[in-house]
């Protein structure tokens, strides 16, 4: 009867493994390949994100799996005001191929909510979300978080500006500890003053803020349970090496652009270069052109009177006559919340 009773045992946890769900992370990650742009690698970043160790649903190895099976290059696991989650992340994400950066989310006391990442051991987080904004108080002075995070190596990232641009803000840009800002926040949906904007729920205000100050321009999940793949949120970074280093002189210099709903948002420069070598055309006997895209982002342009759409690794064709090149406005390239990216593409021969 006992050994009855074990192989019964055995059958049922065999049927109840076969009939769980496979989870998300154990597909093949989708092609998110880049060419190179004037001679740095294009990255894909999510640096806001939480696991069981705060309040997300997922643990550690769950959410690097699931980083990993999303397609993106380069991550921030952001526990509230615990760093103790770097370690396995790192431990779990290397060896797929992930760079991995330490990373807390911390803020003012009911006000402003900052992402600090690329720290070092040396920073000790204190008063998580709870930094007060006057010295004197029992509380950790925001001014001191924000310069020890500096002193250790560290960067903040203002999280989901729903507070505007206060004082606090202005005075960590002003002393080069805030460097980034967030335009698009993947959880806070209509909530926490974000703004419709093509159909998205974000940060216009923001991106306005980044170009006016200097910030480097992120968008990222803030994931606490399982991230929705239906449409890509992330953060593109053009990096020297494929290291933490890489990715932090990267985003120093201010070279990232924000990509979601089917839209990127960036510096004109940046995205110039980036359509520059993600697109190009040949000119056909016939008049007409052929057009690829060599990148994952959908491309939605206009020419002339003549809507086109570039597929992500597609190609399309129009006809254009016998011209040398094509000026595009592409509707879905924004180089702010009220200017699209226009430019002018040499016509190759076969």
């Amino acid at each position: 009867m006992k050994l009855l009773k074990i192989k019964t045992l055995a059958i049922i946890a065999i049927i109840t493994a076969l009939t769980i769900p496979v989870p998300v992370w154990a597909e093949t990650p989708p092609r998110h390949d880049f060419p190179s742009v004037d001679g740095y690698q294009v990255l894909l970043g999510d640096f806001h994100m939480h696991t069981i160790n705060s309040d997300g649903k997922l643990t550690t190895r769950e959410r690097v799996e699931e980083s990993y099976a999303i397609g993106y290059d380069v991550i921030a696991v952001t526990d509230h005001g615990k760093t103790r989650t770097f370690r396995l992340a790192k431990y779990i994400g290397e060896p797929l191929g992930l760079v991995v950066i330490p990373g807390i989310e911390t803020g003012i006391n009911r006000m402003e909510h900052t992402v600090a990442i690329g720290f070092n051991s040396n920073y000790q987080p204190r008063d998580s979300h709870n930094w007060a904004e006057n010295p004197g108080e029992d509380r950790a002075y925001y001014q001191d978080q924000m310069k020890q995070i500096g002193e250790s190596g560290g960067i903040l990232i203002y999280a989901h500006p729903h507070k505007g641009m206060r004082d606090p803000m202005l005075w960590g840009i002003k002393q080069g500890y805030v460097v980034g800002i967030e335009v698009k926040n993947g959880v806070v949906g209509t909530g926490w003053n974000t703004t419709k904007f093509e159909g998205a729920d974000c940060y216009p205000n923001a991106f306005d803020w980044a170009l006016e100050h200097n910030l480097a321009i992120f968008a990222c999940t803030d994931a606490h349970g399982r991230r929705q793949t239906e449409s890509f949120t992330g953060t593109l970074l053009l990096v020297k090496e494929r290291t933490e280093s890489g990715v932090m002189e990267a985003i120093r210099a201010r070279r990232t652009a924000a990509w979601f709903n089917e839209m990127v948002w960036g510096r004109e420069d940046l995205l110039s270069n980036l359509l520059r070598s993600c697109v190009v055309a040949t000119r056909n006997a016939d008049g007409s052109v052929i057009f690829e895209n060599r990148c994952p982002i959908v491309f939605k342009g206009t020419i002339g009177d003549k809507k086109i759409e570039l597929g992500a690794y597609q190609k399309a064709k129009l006809d254009a006559g016998n011209v040398d090149s094509i000026t595009i406005r592409w509707d879905n390239v924004w180089t702010s919340p009220k200017t699209n990216l226009t430019t002018v593409i040499k016509l190759s021969t076969p």
